[in-house]
């Protein structure tokens, strides 16, 4: 499991980040709003965000990592009392909230709670599964691994699956930054010759879908 930890006061920080580490958790940890923000796209399975944190406050954050993956739990923390912030992060998309001081036992439990439905193994077809977090696809008794774009713009789909995914959204995902669309064709194509090509489907002038 991969986590992305926003957190600016640097002992719990670092002491989170050291729990959860002893429980084969992945975490990744930032003390500053600005640079998590440019690294939301990096195949996170959970946010943990504190809200008053420099440059770009955690809802911030929070309305980008909805907009991307509507579908990923976000944990807020605050030492906050304001409810109004506190409803405000509920509004956004938050999946739950956890007031400071805490328990980090608390934190790992409510982890296990939001990720519990999260499933690593994704089937398509009785012949077609893919690995998310090996990043393979096993297609009729045949491993094939994706590359880092291919993947994250896989994951992108499958969080968003029924929904078109537009443009911009796929470049936002995937690159970080504006890109032309030949590269998004390019990838598409890629990713279309290891799964059925009629799975990952354009829907013209709007960007593209898994259903």
């Amino acid at each position: 499991m991969r986590i992305m930890l926003v957190e600016d006061e640097y002992l719990l920080n670092k002491a989170i980040k050291i729990y959860l580490s002893s429980k084969n958790m992945e975490v990744d940890t930032y003390l500053d709003g600005l640079e998590a923000l440019d690294a939301i796209n990096a195949g996170y399975d959970i946010f943990i965000l504190d809200i008053d944190i420099p440059h770009i406050n955690g809802i911030e954050i929070l309305e980008e990592i909805y907009r991307l993956y509507p579908t990923l739990p976000v944990i807020m923390i605050s030492a906050t009392i304001d409810i109004s912030m506190i409803t405000k992060a509920y509004e956004k998309g938050c999946s739950d909230y956890l007031k400071k001081p805490f328990d980090i036992k608390e934190l790992e439990l409510k982890i296990h709670a939001l990720t519990r439905s999260n499933e690593e193994l994704i089937e398509f077809s009785s012949k077609l599964f893919y690995n998310k977090a090996k990043h393979e696809l096993n297609s009729d008794g045949k491993v094939l691994t994706l590359t880092n774009k291919e993947s994250k713009f896989l994951n992108l789909l499958i969080l968003n699956r029924g929904k078109i995914v537009s443009y911009s959204d796929i470049e936002s995902a995937v690159w970080g930054f504006d890109t032309r669309s030949v590269h998004i064709r390019q990838l598409v194509n890629r990713l279309r010759s290891k799964l059925p090509k009629e799975l990952i489907q354009n829907r013209v002038g709007e960007g593209y879908i898994i259903l």
